[in-house]
């Protein structure tokens, strides 16, 4: 068996429709379909990254958030995760920021192959495979300028175009690098490929703007030429289609600015530690609070709970704040994790375009009413994932709960590999229909009349979403 991931950045899964993606559509109903599967926490890219190719959660991988603070790294400044130079900074002299082995590194020890073809960030990319240099494996990513990868691309299917939105130009070259080199000539056992739509246009259009609309179909057609190569090869029934997404998305309704909201209460926020400042602020759609003080949390809790926006406060430390849900709780509780993480207040009220979930955000670069995600809201917290050919079953649907932590364990217990380090379940159901056992209800009530909504299947704790009764 080999397999082909088609990761498809921010889709939400109710909007793979026959009338948005046929293709897609199509798919779900002819192959194993998993109706309740999540991202992690935090819901973003990074994060999502970091937790498929380890098959862990943050707490055991490290890579707490899109945004760091790293006081003992760059006490200045954030550090932003879609930089290979700041992955670098934060992984403080090691060769990379994650704390356990990756799907290429495992595959690589066992004489098979992990290629990455990327055209989202190029910290996105890295971490999909951090060590494919030194292990001679391809990775490529659509920014890319140096490299045996980027030269090989540059001189065969010419100079990457600009960054778009929607990102059609680059998704196109990415499209030719995976069918015209990767899958013929390479034949990894496992080809990974990061299409950065619809979380592009999601972000700056809308969720059902007409350029996301383009951009959704340009997705769709993605996964008919993935269909259509598999088609044509002689070895078409050993070949495994999977196509998920990282995250889901909300309609950001309100936009905020943290640090300043802080300030106007009384407290010294920014976003580096400078002299005066108390309280780091890594803006997100569930920001991080590193505070100089740990004494400062009560007041800070107080401060967030009279505010309309604001949700839930986790800690890092439950005896920071008594009452608070611990990250831990979600399995993302590391040194690196901020003190305080901040979940908004968002609703399943229709945004603008009728389309369920709505949510206050921090991202300076984010329209209001642009997509966002990152926090616990269960239309964030959705993902999309089918799994088609090979050893899966048909026109199935799998109720039982699952996460981006268990993609890679199945895919290795499929080649025969073992998965050291790895916390994900084997989805066995997706091929064996008596290995499904409905998950559990496990809701948790939070402070502020909030509730956390969650399952637990095969003795993991799944989250699936943030409610609200006030």
């Amino acid at each position: 068996m080999r397999a082909i991931l088609l990761l498809l950045d921010g889709l939400r899964p109710d909007l793979v429709t026959p009338a948005r993606m046929p293709h897609l559509a199509a798919l779900a109903a002819r192959g194993t379909r998993f109706a309740n599967a999540r991202s992690v926490f935090p819901s973003e890219t990074r994060v999502a990254t970091s937790s498929l190719v380890t098959g862990s959660r943050p707490a055991a991988h490290g890579l707490t958030a899109n945004t760091i603070f790293a006081a003992h790294l760059a006490p200045e400044r954030l550090l932003k995760t879609n930089s290979v130079a700041d992955l670098l900074v934060l992984a403080d002299g090691a060769p990379y920021p994650l704390q356990r082995p990756g799907l290429g590194e495992i595959l690589a020890a066992a004489g098979r192959s992990l290629a990455v073809v990327s055209a989202g960030s190029p910290g996105q990319a890295f971490l999909a495979h951090p060590l494919a240099g030194p292990l001679g494996a391809f990775r490529w990513n659509a920014a890319d300028t140096e490299g045996a990868a980027a030269r090989l691309v540059a001189t065969r299917f010419g100079p990457t175009p600009p960054a778009a939105i929607p990102n059609l130009p680059r998704l196109r070259l990415a499209t030719r690098v995976l069918f015209e080199h990767v899958l013929p000539d390479l034949r990894p056992d496992i080809a990974l490929f990061w299409c950065p739509e619809p979380d592009v246009s999601f972000h700056y259009r809308g969720l059902d703007a007409a350029e996301t609309r383009t951009a959704l179909a340009a997705a769709d057609a993605l996964v008919g030429q993935a269909l259509d190569w598999r088609a044509a090869q002689p070895d078409a029934a050993e070949i495994a289609l999977l196509v998920l997404s990282d995250h889901g998305h909300v309609s950001g309704d309100r936009k905020l600015d943290l640090a300043a909201e802080l300030s106007r209460g009384g407290f010294a926020a920014g976003h580096g530690l400078a002299p005066g400042i108390d309280i780091v602020v890594a803006p997100a759609a569930a920001p991080g609070l590193w505070l100089r003080d740990p004494a400062l949390a009560p007041a800070v809790a107080e401060f967030l709970a009279a505010q309309s926006w604001a949700g839930p406060l986790l800690a890092r430390d439950p005896a920071l704040l008594p009452g608070a849900l611990p990250l831990a709780t979600l399995d993302a509780a590391h040194p690196r994790s901020a003190d305080l993480t901040l979940c908004f207040a968002g609703t399943e009220a229709a945004d603008h375009w009728g389309l369920p979930g709505r949510a206050p955000f921090d991202a300076p670069d984010v329209p209001e009413g642009g997509g966002m995600h990152g926090g616990l809201h269960r239309r964030e917290l959705a993902t999309l994932l089918i799994a088609e050919g090979g050893p899966f079953r048909r026109a199935a649907t799998v109720r039982a709960a699952c996460d981006l932590t268990d993609v890679a364990p199945t895919l290795l217990h499929l080649l025969g590999l073992p998965a050291p380090g790895m916390q994900g379940r084997i989805l066995a159901e997706a091929w064996d229909a008596g290995a499904e056992a409905p998950p559990v209800p496990a809701d948790i009530a939070l402070p502020g009349g909030f509730t956390l909504e969650a399952v637990r299947q095969g003795g993991r704790f799944y989250p699936t979403g943030l409610s609200a009764s006030r």
